[in-house]
């Protein structure tokens, strides 16, 4: 089953349409690309609140919980690792996603995060096929969308 994860990577004009279309899943980090209609949101921040208030997809919360039940919150045995998208990798795999590609590029934040990204991204690397949108800064193979979700 094929996935996708949707930061805040630029994405080519051609294949925007694609994305917004298509029927593959689609996670999207903390707040990122409404645009693309994705079919649920990962955190991994304390935001669920305004993540919820803001946004009316179904929400997986890695370390923040409410005090009352609701179906529109999941909150996944995933132990957090130091990055949201490592997050959402884990969160795929678990639910038998094994084609994924990130719409990132790993170059937001220090030096020593994206390390911890690439260090993270390297160890799920032998449980799917993994690829990012654009040449970043994962040591991922690069694959354009249509590619993707042919």
């Amino acid at each position: 089953m094929k996935a996708v994860i949707l930061t805040y990577a630029p994405i080519e004009n051609s294949e925007k349409e694609l994305l917004k279309n298509t029927i593959v899943f689609k996670l999207a980090l903390n707040h990122h690309s409404e645009e693309y209609k994705p079919n649920a949101r990962i955190i991994s921040d304390y935001i669920l609140p305004k993540i919820c208030k803001n946004f009316n997809q179904k929400i997986i919360s890695i370390r923040e919980k409410f005090r009352y039940e609701t179906k529109r919150v999941e909150y996944p045995n995933i132990e957090y690792k130091g990055a949201t998208i490592v997050s959402g990798v884990e969160y795929l795999l678990k639910n038998k996603y094994d084609e994924i590609l990130i719409i990132g590029d790993n170059t937001v934040n220090t030096k020593e995060f994206q390390d911890l990204v690439n260090t993270e991204i390297e160890k799920l690397k032998p449980k799917a096929q993994i690829y990012q949108y654009i040449k970043g800064n994962f040591n991922l193979p690069v694959k354009s969308i249509s590619e993707f979700l042919s």
